[in-house]
């Protein structure tokens, strides 16, 4: 049997040996005040639970909230010693880049800096590809007098975007 469902039964059962059976008189009375008693106490036992949750809730989204900020790196660029640095920032130097690990670390590289990544060693040359074509070159341009764009023409026969002249000739109104 579940834990939860165990544990149900058996507060029923205390509540059950408890009850007096009566509908009137003093044990009338007694009945009732036990279950408003009972009643009032799972509302509490409802209202603190929903209290407990939500306060969990807000001590996790506070913590991670903090966890981030503390966590946060910062890129700093290449490092300069007459800078200051706190924890978390990440410069760069010598081909590596480095991460604070407290405020004030002094200079890079030593023991308040941690080797991140550094570049490596140059790998073996690979075979010689053979030699690639020609890039188009512009053969022609066409000009259109009437609209005022030139077009390219490449070498390999495409056309390339047509270029708005228009603009380059009208009078603008204001006097230079």
């Amino acid at each position: 049997m579940d834990v939860d469902l165990a544990d149900r039964v058996a507060e029923l059962e205390e509540r059950a040996r408890r009850f007096v059976l009566a509908t009137t008189g003093s044990e009338g009375w007694q009945n009732y005040i036990q279950l408003q008693l009972l009643d009032e106490r799972q509302h509490f036992n409802d209202l603190l639970t929903e209290l407990i949750a939500q306060f969990e809730r807000q001590i996790l989204d506070e913590v991670k909230a903090m966890l981030d900020q503390v966590l946060a790196t910062r890129v700093r660029g290449t490092y300069q010693a007459s800078a200051s640095y706190a924890r978390g920032d990440v410069v760069a130097l010598d081909g590596g880049s480095f991460l604070a690990r407290r405020d004030d670390p002094g200079k890079c590289p030593g023991d308040s800096w941690q080797l991140m990544a550094r570049q490596g060693s140059r790998g073996v040359a690979g075979e010689r590809g053979p030699p690639g074509k020609d890039a188009p070159r512009i053969d022609p341009w066409i000009v259109d007098r009437a609209a005022f764009t030139v077009t390219p023409v490449y070498s390999d026969g495409i056309f390339g975007p047509a270029l708005e002249l228009r603009a380059l000739f009208e009078q603008s109104g204001e006097t230079p």
